[in-house]
């Protein structure tokens, strides 16, 4: 069986670890075209990267877009909502990209999130506290599904009784545009997105009517009194993407956080002995456990790409995950060491004019609760268990984790 037929993203197999077929991919191709997912397929770091900085022969248009096409029923159940989606972010492209970010930077600043460290560290101890007790606790529900969200709600000024149609909204919108739901799960699916969506509408006209000091606010005091003003439904599209990915992937990151640590020998010790070593070991799981596996471009005109040419309007898969593994870019590129120099070089949180605005709060998120986590409990551990993931082309999140307390 050839590696292309081997990489299907919802199978079981592949689900619970889709390295060995990642590395089976770099040794065979550096590109390679899967009949199954319709998309030209790169596997190799420096391939990658070229292509994720490269806007004038790739455009970020087909990001976001679904992989497989709405029933009529998901179309009525959105439309419900007014979902209209307009492209700011990760699916747009130069120069409006920038324009659109530029904005955003203003408002999601260093100053602001500096002064999220005190109340991050207050919830996690908070969510801590309350399993401390406990022989084990389930990590995924108990701190890494609500925390991300929760860090979200306090710089956009949202109340926690949001929490469960962002988290469950978010959910949805993963299952709906990147993975392949029936039918029932996709009209189930549709109608959390578009409670999502109304959400993200309703706190941008609340804000446009009375102004607060937090980050929606700021977005449109960014562009007040600017021809190239963020309109409406930008605002609102901009509140959507950013509660999505700003809590999704971050719960996901923390969940393989916490398990790749503890599952190597020794190492839970040394990161009580030397905090110093947490914010690396954080790069290092990201590398080796990124939350968005793959990622999405469009050749915009006939292009090379290792050594294959991709024709004008290829969907192009980019396995990060792959990526990250290359030993041609990385030594021992599957190992985990926490010294490693080179750590951040990863790819997952993008590069270029798409690196992720959210990765300096993703670092903060996991490097406090890795402090904390580490300060309070002395030798846990992950017990054998079978771990279940999100059917998704893009994203990898474990639904649950167990770990043994003291």
């Amino acid at each position: 069986m050839t590696t292309a037929a081997r990489l299907s993203p919802f199978a079981e197999e592949y689900l619970r670890d889709p390295y060995p077929v990642f590395g089976q991919a770099r040794a065979e191709a550096g590109a390679y075209y899967s009949d199954d997912l319709g998309y030209w397929v790169l596997t190799r770091y420096d391939d990658i990267r070229q292509v994720v900085r490269d806007t004038t022969n790739f455009s970020a248009d087909a990001s976001n877009t679904a992989l497989q096409p709405f029933s009529p029923a998901v179309i009525e159940e959105l439309a419900k909502a007014d979902f209209r989606p307009v492209r700011v972010l990760v699916d747009n492209d130069p120069p409006d990209h920038v324009r659109v970010r530029r904005q955003v930077n203003k408002a999601f600043n260093v100053k602001r999130l500096k002064l999220m460290e005190d109340p991050i560290r207050e919830l996690v101890r908070r969510h801590i506290d309350r399993f401390a007790a406990e022989e084990s606790v389930e990590f995924v529900s108990a701190l890494a599904w609500p925390l991300p969200a929760l860090v979200l709600f306090h710089l956009f000024g949202m109340p926690e009784s949001y929490l469960d149609v962002v988290k469950n909204g978010s959910a949805d919108r993963v299952i709906l545009t990147t993975g392949r739901p029936d039918e029932e799960e996709s009209r189930r699916a549709a109608k959390g997105l578009a409670e999502f969506y109304a959400l993200c509408r309703q706190l941008i006209a609340e804000r446009l009517e009375t102004p607060r000091d937090d980050f929606p606010s700021d977005l449109f005091r960014a562009g007040a009194g600017e021809e190239a003003a963020l309109s409406t439904p930008e605002l609102i599209q901009v509140m959507y993407s950013m509660l999505f990915a700003g809590h999704e992937t971050t719960t996901a990151h923390l969940v393989h956080l916490m398990r790749r640590v503890l599952l190597e020998p020794g190492l839970w010790q040394r990161l009580r002995d030397d905090r110093s070593l947490i914010p690396n070991v954080v790069e290092e799981v990201l590398r080796l456990e990124p939350p968005v596996i793959n990622w999405r471009r469009r050749a915009k005109h006939d292009v090379e790409v290792a050594g294959v040419t991709l024709p004008a309007g290829a969907k192009v898969l980019l396995l990060l995950g792959s990526a990250n593994h290359d030993g041609a870019r990385f030594d021992a590129a599957d190992e985990l060491r926490p010294e490693r120099g080179d750590a951040r070089a990863h790819l997952s949180f993008g590069f270029g004019e798409h690196l992720c605005l959210g990765a300096p709060l993703a670092r903060m998120e996991g490097r406090i609760v890795l402090e904390e986590m580490v300060g309070r409990f002395a030798a846990p551990r992950i017990p054998d268990q079978k771990l279940e993931f999100l059917p998704s082309l893009l994203f990898r999140s474990p639904k649950a984790l167990t770990i043994s307390l003291d």
